[in-house]
């Protein structure tokens, strides 16, 4: 007897598409193979039925195989289904996410690509940290929200807000060792950078005598099946890893654990959006877990749900053996620098003492490369990017310039193209290279790191810096924002921000809070253990507010008043927003056809749209990008708005079009 299946493929369509086998065994939540357009791919059963489609059997394909492993429960299709839903993003690419491994061309051996990863968890070796009165009272709490009891299963989300220093990994911990005492769980930690997850292993591993599984994609094609393998057979308990984690099969997850949620990493932007934060406490709900987050400066969106009470709150503002950093203002007004000087007198004196007494100090600027713009002295002739509308940047280590949206990259050469004149090409402004060509001028004997994700590739090179840096091998560290996310140097004492006011005129709706929360996570690397931390911040607008509530370690009051702002604009969290990104290969055809789109909006006092405007860098890639912002009032339904809008455009054919759900 013939059986007809409904199967979801990964592939950019919300539709599933009709296949028949004669095994009985075939239900929905299973993985199949199938034949689709002479490529096999795997797939998943979302309908099953004994009658026959409207389409004439014998165009019907077979199914292929079945895979006898991985079964996908109710509760995992729904979230699939949500994720779709919420995000506007087709379900064959949400599936996708789900089980890319299971469709690589490199899965070749079947026995190879069904081992499995198992960790031996013995609870007996387990040897945590004593905890302080304030991390035990925390833990005591937020272990009593957990219930062990099925019926009694709720979902719990749990904001700690804890200064850096103050020893959030050790509640993490301890909330862990019980739930792996007391439960065949699985637990998942999330973190914005994979590169922070060196110092996090080694902890874990002492403290609980087992490796957690380890997810990103810089990990081999078999430690991935390996990994996935063992999620679907639970043997895997602990595994910390990147947002894609999340979009692992999990057994029986109890507890997510987000760390940094505030960073923008979280944020998916390439094959469809979605923010891995939100994303965490919707699976949370559907399955009736716990999720905790935390950061030194979360997110408004994370904190308006703490304080009002729709989150669990808890702040932890004690640091361990941490003294109070002193915070000094350089007013770049008043200072004349020296020519092709970014370092001012004041930040180099205080660099010379801090190697002089052995300590480690930190110089940041958030800008990648040697020089941002590069331009012919003769002619005048920016060097720019064939593809895009932005300006190629100067890499001295790689002695190429680069565009830091396509890609393109050529060789550096000091005679101009435009002109032909030689030795003509200057550079104008400075980058991380350039900051460490100055230290290495000023402090010849010092020992220098540069540290950037132009030079920190994969895990183990982060690692290996890591170590040297713990290690004391390293006095001064010059870095992006890479190295402001997380990290514990004991004998760092000393920061320095090269140029603190680059992210405040973006013109996005957070970079005010961006800009906070960047600055927050930066000073926090200094003085973390035993000594005081200097903070020196190169400014020319010292008066800025931003400076004054970090100067004045007043978070709430940063928070309070960018909340208040945010009201008083009506922009989110209290109200909703999509962002639209239309694009095409002709610029009036991006432009037209993006006015049409706006007009069929329709216009009242619970929807505006704004644009469409140029993006920052209007063409990229030869596409001409124009975007367009949607916000709703909170009662409207907003997914449901923008889809009756598309549906009704008959033009959105002509260009690819980008939706973008709760932008960043």
């Amino acid at each position: 007897m013939e059986f007809y299946f409904d199967i979801l493929l990964p592939l950019p369509f919300d539709r599933a598409f009709s296949y028949k086998s004669c095994d009985d065994s075939i239900r929905v939540g299973n993985l199949v193979k199938v034949q689709f357009r002479k490529k096999d791919l795997w797939g998943l059963v979302v309908c099953a039925s004994s009658a026959a489609p409207e389409v004439a059997a014998n165009k019907i394909k077979e199914i292929i195989a079945k895979n006898e492993i991985v079964f996908f429960d109710k509760n995992l299709i729904d979230f699939i289904n949500r994720i779709a839903a919420y995000n506007l993003a087709p379900k064959g690419l949400v599936l996708k996410a789900f089980i890319g491994i299971l469709n690589s061309d490199k899965v070749k051996n079947v026995k190879l690509a069904t081992k499995a990863m198992v960790q031996e968890v013995d609870c007996e070796k387990i040897v945590l940290k004593k905890l302080s009165h304030k991390q035990q009272e925390i833990t005591d709490e937020i272990l009593a929200n957990l219930s062990s009891s099925d019926e009694l299963k709720k979902v719990n989300i749990s904001l700690i807000d804890a200064v850096t220093g103050s020893g959030k990994t050790e509640i993490y911990f301890a909330i862990i060792a019980k739930i792996l005492a007391e439960k065949n769980a699985q637990i998942l930690i999330l973190l914005p950078e994979i590169a922070l997850t060196s110092q996090l292993l080694s902890r874990f591993e002492a403290q609980f005598g087992f490796k957690p599984a380890l997810w990103h994609s810089k990990i081999s094609p078999k430690e991935k099946r390996e990994i996935f393998y063992g999620i679907v057979a639970g043997s895997v308990k602990v595994l910390i890893g990147a947002r894609s984690g999340l979009l692992l099969p999990f057994k029986n997850l109890q507890l997510i654990i987000i760390d940094e949620e505030h960073d923008s990493s979280f944020k998916q932007e390439d094959v469809f959006n979605f923010n891995a934060r939100d994303m965490a406490v919707m699976k949370a709900n559907i399955e009736k877990f716990s999720v905790i987050l935390s950061s030194a400066t979360p997110s408004l969106e994370t904190y308006q749900n703490a304080k009002s009470g729709k989150y669990h709150y808890y702040c932890l503002n004690d640091k361990f053996n941490q003294k109070n950093n002193a915070i000094n203002m350089i007013d770049l007004r008043r200072i004349k620098l020296a020519k092709d000087s970014y370092i001012s007198p004041i930040l180099q004196e205080a660099l010379k003492k801090n190697i002089e007494i052995g300590q480690q100090s930190l110089l940041f600027i958030n800008r990648r490369g040697y020089a941002p713009v590069t331009l012919c002295k003769a002619c005048g002739q920016k060097i720019n990017c064939p593809n895009c509308s932005s300006y190629l940047v100067h890499h001295k280590h790689s002695k190429s310039t680069i565009c830091h949206y396509c890609g393109h990259h050529e060789h550096f050469s000091l005679d101009c193209k435009t002109c032909g004149e030689k030795n003509v090409i200057i550079n104008i402004g400075a980058g991380v290279e350039k900051i460490k060509e100055e230290v290495e001028a000023i402090f010849p004997e010092a020992r220098i790191a540069l540290v950037t994700s132009d030079t920190i590739s994969n895990f183990k090179e982060a690692e290996e810096l890591i170590k040297e840096i713990s290690a004391n091998k390293i006095d001064i560290i010059v870095g992006t924002q890479l190295i402001a996310k997380g990290y514990d140097f004991p004998n760092l004492t000393l920061v320095g921000v090269v140029d603190a006011d680059s992210g405040f005129y973006s013109g996005e709706l957070k970079s005010t809070e961006k800009s906070f929360q960047l600055l927050s996570q930066v000073i926090g690397r200094a003085g973390r253990k035993d000594y005081h931390g200097k903070i020196f911040i190169q400014t020319f607008n010292p008066q800025n507010f931003i400076f004054e509530k970090i100067i004045q370690n007043d978070k709430d009051g940063f928070f309070d008043f960018e909340i208040k702002n945010r009201k008083s604009l009506n922009l989110p969290p209290f109200s909703k927003m999509a962002n639209f990104v239309i694009s095409a290969f002709d610029d009036n055809k991006a432009l037209s056809v993006a006015k049409k789109f706006v007009a069929k909006f329709p216009f009242n006092d619970a929807i505006e749209v704004f644009g469409p405007a140029p993006m920052a860098i209007v063409r990229l890639k030869n596409r001409y990008y124009y975007r367009v912002f949607l916000k709703v009032e909170k009662k409207i339904n907003l997914q449901k708005l923008i889809l009756d809008v598309i549906n009704d455009c008959d033009f959105l054919d002509q260009v690819r079009i980008k939706i973008d759900i709760d932008p960043q």
